[in-house]
């Protein structure tokens, strides 16, 4: 009498190299557990690279009674079997994982991290639905007939063992994202075993009873937006990204963040630069910037690569706050870029253009919204057109010369450069960046038809 549940599903194929996979729970089945869920998410369009699974295992309501039938696993081997599963094809071949798991499925997510450390580094999310982390009262009731109920007992070695576990391994923090959700009406898992075990900024409720939690009705149910939300997380503001392929590249700035950072005084140019946009991509913003100040400060920075790093985390903060220091440290950054590009026999077009554009744009965004475009800032656009027209041609060439066209107030023109430079591109995040700067520049200069029509040829209208 083997339970009958597909112990793999392929709702979508991995094809960025992410994989997000939906775990049931005691008694639960692969194929119908989750209901509409995943259909749900795959009906986003920025979660459309992610491959979208369902895992299982063996879990039934019959009593274990070895001998004459076959025994449901514990816990403990259940995890590694979920170990084993994420190490074969298709997942072998993806860089990133996202779990969501219900009930019990959730506890088996937690073991299963907690012995691979390989697993935890590749984990971007996990979010675990009425999962009793903390134990179930109830579970005593069939303790003795069932072996994953005997782990679930609350007080029991296996639920003690688990808090102790993730208490110490994840005392310092977490590199994924993690969300413990309860249900408003789960009596089966209640808040203080599915929510408290955990601190409150990760926390979330629900509408629903244990069951209902893990089947929407519709794609706005609470469940699957806290799942959008957090998969999205990671691309705030980087509205161009797809969330799978920003994942997998949060993983690889994460390992060049853990090379690189502990010999942060001693890297040369390009090794800094590598590291500023590890942590800038990782969200370390701030660290990035104490890196490269004290670097600068300490031991010069002749690199232009490196000078303009600087400024543009000066000029993302000075955005963000609007510290007059921030756009003064800014400007002067770009200022000495500019300089040193433009010095000598040979000078350097592409970094030119690049600390000329950087400059107008700041001027751009300084100046009050009913001046129009300030002389200096045409005169600025200008210049950095004339480096363009001596570089090579690329993507971030062709971004400058449409950038400076909105400057001048040809949207026409910026509107073709701007696509060719988008299909020249070679990742997402040059794709962010220089989306991120054109619409600010199109919105200042032209106001909302400059916005739509910018945002157009990046799918977003």
């Amino acid at each position: 009498m083997a339970t009958s549940t597909p112990v793999q599903i392929q709702h979508r194929p991995a094809a960025a190299k992410a994989a997000f996979a939906f775990v049931h729970g005691f008694g639960g089945d692969t194929a119908t557990t989750w209901g509409k869920f995943p259909e749900f998410l795959m009906a986003e369009p920025q979660l459309q690279s992610w491959g979208i699974f369902g895992l299982g295992y063996g879990s039934s309501l019959r009593v274990d009674v070895p001998g004459i039938w076959s025994k449901d696993a514990d816990i403990d081997l259940l995890a590694e079997g979920l170990r084993t599963a994420l190490s074969l094809a298709p997942f072998d071949r993806c860089e990133v994982i996202a779990i969501a798991a219900h009930s019990m499925g959730g506890l088996v997510v937690q073991r299963a991290l907690l012995k691979d450390p390989r697993l935890r580094d590749r984990l971007s999310h996990v979010f675990l639905f009425g999962t009793p982390s903390r134990g179930l009262a109830k579970a005593w009731f069939g303790a003795l007939l069932k072996s994953q109920l005997w782990d679930m007992a609350a007080g029991g070695p296996f639920i003690t063992a688990l808090r102790a576990d993730w208490d110490r391994t994840f005392k310092n923090g977490r590199k994924f994202f993690f969300r413990a959700i309860g249900g408003e009406r789960d009596d089966f898992v209640p808040a203080k075993s599915s929510i408290e075990p955990f601190p409150d900024e990760v926390r979330g409720v629900v509408p629903g009873n244990h069951v209902e939690i893990v089947k929407p009705d519709k794609p706005d149910h609470r469940s699957v937006l806290v799942v959008k939300q957090g998969l999205l997380a990671t691309s705030a503001k980087r509205e161009v990204f797809d969330s799978a392929r920003m994942a997998v590249e949060l993983r690889q700035f994460d390992a060049a963040a853990r090379t690189l950072l502990p010999n942060a005084g001693e890297l040369d140019a390009a090794a800094l630069v590598a590291l500023a946009l590890a942590l800038d991509g990782l969200g370390r913003g701030s660290e990035a910037l104490d890196v490269l100040e004290k670097h600068y400060r300490e031991n010069g920075i002749s690199s232009l690569d490196a000078l303009g790093v600087l400024g543009g985390r000066y000029k993302r903060q000075w955005l963000a706050g609007r510290v007059a220091g921030d756009l003064k440290r800014a400007r002067e950054l770009y200022a000495k870029g500019l300089e040193g590009a433009e010095a000598g026999e040979t000078p350097d077009h592409a970094q030119a253009y690049y600390h000329a554009i950087n400059l107008a744009f700041l001027d751009l965004m300084a100046a009050s919204a009913t001046d129009g475009v300030p002389a200096k800032v045409r005169a600025m656009a200008e210049r950095a057109l004339r480096h363009c027209a001596a570089a090579k041609e690329d993507h971030w060439r062709l971004a400058t010369e449409a950038e400076a066209a909105l400057m001048l107030e040809d949207l026409p023109k910026a509107k073709e450069l701007y696509a060719r430079a988008l299909a020249k591109a070679t990742s997402e995040r040059e794709r962010d960046s220089m989306y991120s700067q054109a619409v600010r520049v199109a919105e200042r200069v032209f106001g909302e038809r400059g916005v739509k029509e910018i945002a157009a040829l990046n799918g977003l209208q």
